[in-house]
């Protein structure tokens, strides 16, 4: 039998870490509970890691648009009277041999040997988010699984559909800087070198902007090879520095500094905190939970430090909108909402409320930012491209006024 790993809480709430044998993960799951433990992840067996690794390699993974439509159609089945088990089992053979598949298989199994679906679900951490696990567990508790599984598959989708809009956004200036740089390329390694022979045979002194693109040019011809390393150099570092605490802090502060992006940054960051946050609350996760699920969802250095803040104040009693107002980090309208959500007690349903006008604005702020992108980019080529028709045709005038 495989062995797996496991990490769990005890009966007085302390983190432990072991390995367990088992037939599948839902025995695992199962006999992790009698033994009083709770467990909160369990890793598949050892002889799936190399197939999971050539996974990530080739980038087949599974994307949020895939769990949204798995959630929904779960939701859509459970809803219509189809029993769990049987739902979750139509699901794996529709999916076949995908990653989401194989591990809606050992869903199935770890509720066949009678794990809740929220323990069978947190056995495949890698597929399965917390926020999405907690959900489901705050759900069975009360007894509201298909209610909820139709609201986090809409969040989810509305997730995707937010990252979906970014990534749109940025494929047209993308494409423009990748043929602008090809185009450069081309110039520096086969026009400019013929067009550099033919002034040194005039012997004709040259103008200073013409010597300029010679110079780089021919050093760009000649150490093409430190530059690539140089740009690998640089990437290597630049990846690495972005991964710790200092790098990652910066780069989050600039995003609410820097004009051309802060506008959407700020709408981007206010829909996904309304979004998850009131997802949450509207399944019936605590607040605290809540919001620890939402800081890690958001993943910026900078509201990180705000909601930390926020977790301490609201445990001690404050209410979560004077928090948020004190820290000036989210628009005044999302604060007044929370106020007006908190004062009403339906909390969550005013975030989801609040999401979707900051979504709505996300969408025209983020048409109104690329209609000053292009025509910055086209002026910054068109700089470039004056800047290397300047220096070949000056000397050219030069050397017709000589022939006359």
């Amino acid at each position: 039998m495989p062995i797996f790993t496991y990490k769990a809480y005890n009966a007085f709430g302390a983190d432990v870490s072991g390995s367990i044998e088992a037939s599948n993960s839902g025995e695992a799951v199962s006999r992790l509970r009698k033994d009083g433990l709770y467990p909160r992840a369990i890793a598949l067996p050892a002889s799936g890691a190399p197939l999971a690794g050539a996974r990530r390699l080739f980038g087949a993974g599974v994307t949020t648009a895939d769990l949204a439509a798995v959630t929904r159609r779960l939701s859509t089945l459970t809803s219509s009277g189809t029993a769990l088990f049987e739902a979750i089992d139509v699901l794996a053979v529709e999916e076949g041999a995908s990653p989401l598949g194989h591990a809606l298989i050992g869903v199935k199994e770890a509720i066949a040997g009678g794990a809740s679906l929220a323990n069978a679900l947190r056995a495949h951490h890698g597929i399965f988010p917390e926020l999405y696990v907690s959900t489901v567990e705050a759900a069975e508790a009360s007894g509201t699984l298909d209610e909820a599984l139709g609201r986090l598959a809409e969040y989810m989708e509305r997730r995707a559909r937010i990252m979906d809009k970014i990534r749109t956004a940025l494929v047209y200036p993308v494409l423009m800087m990748c043929v602008a740089f090809i185009v450069l390329v081309f110039l520096f390694i086969f026009v400019i070198p013929r067009i550099a022979g033919i002034f040194e045979d005039t012997g004709q002194s040259l103008p200073l902007i013409t010597k300029a693109l010679l110079a780089i040019a021919d050093n760009a011809r000649r150490f093409w090879y430190l530059i690539i390393i140089a740009l690998i150099a640089a990437s290597t570092f630049g990846r690495r520095w972005l991964k710790t605490d200092q790098g990652k802090k910066t780069v989050d502060g600039l995003l609410f500094k820097l004009p051309v992006v802060k506008g959407s940054a700020v709408k981007f960051y206010s829909a996904s905190f309304a979004m998850t946050l009131g997802s949450l609350l509207a399944n019936g996760v605590p607040i605290l939970a809540g919001l620890e699920m939402t800081k890690r969802v958001l993943n910026n250095a900078v509201l990180a430090l705000v909601l930390d803040k926020a977790i301490r104040e609201v445990r001690e009693g404050m209410a979560l909108s004077t928090s948020l107002k004190d820290s000036k980090a989210f628009p005044v309208m999302l604060v007044h909402m929370t106020a007006t959500g908190e004062k009403s007690g339906a909390l969550g349903a005013m975030l989801l409320k609040a999401a979707d006008s900051y979504e709505r604005e996300l969408e025209s702020t983020i048409v109104r930012t690329l209609s000053l992108l292009e025509p910055a980019l086209m002026l910054a080529m068109g700089a470039v491209v004056a800047f290397i028709v300047l220096a070949i045709l000056l000397p050219i005038f030069e050397i017709n006024q000589i022939i006359r």
